[in-house]
């Protein structure tokens, strides 16, 4: 595949985008958002596509830094069925409140796919296909989120 880069400008467009790279997840998706509202994860294809890639044999991650995880526990019980089903591969954390001004969001998957929203409240966007070097930075910048954010989501299973 070579290096691909598209401009988007609708929601439909940025839903499309993701999508696209979250299908061709095989080890790792890393997701950076506000609250996931945009993203429309609870929606059945989204959930179907993450279902098939957590079930995946193999080493594989879902991680996800959010600003605010309540809508998503609120308004997103298939999702956090999902995750609690495959607790042992995702991981959630919340970003700290000194860093809840960041405005862009962004999915990547492997090493070198991503969609990045410029900013959450516009739909202008971009569709990253096949480029490492382009990507890296966005990766990089994700780990040291990750490092500064705090886990938030508590699942908990009851059982004998």
């Amino acid at each position: 595949m070579n290096p691909a880069y598209t401009l988007l400008t609708s929601e439909a467009g940025y839903r499309q985008a993701c999508d696209t790279i979250l299908a061709l997840a095989e080890h790792e998706i890393l997701i950076f958002d506000r609250d996931l509202a945009a993203l429309r994860l609870e929606e059945k294809t989204r959930l179907e596509t993450l279902a098939s890639f957590l079930q995946r044999a193999g080493p594989h991650r879902l991680r996800i830094v959010l600003h605010d995880p309540g809508p998503m526990e609120r308004d997103a019980p298939r999702l956090l069925h999902l995750i609690a089903r495959f607790s042992h591969v995702v991981d959630m954390r919340q970003s700290p409140d000194n860093l809840r001004q960041l405005a862009d969001t962004h999915v990547l998957v492997d090493e070198g796919h991503g969609v990045r929203r410029f900013h959450v409240e516009q739909p202008r966007s971009a569709l990253i296909l096949d480029d490492r070097a382009y990507i890296q930075p966005w990766r990089q910048r994700f780990e040291e989120l990750w490092e500064l954010s705090q886990p938030c989501l508590r699942i908990n299973t009851t059982g004998l």
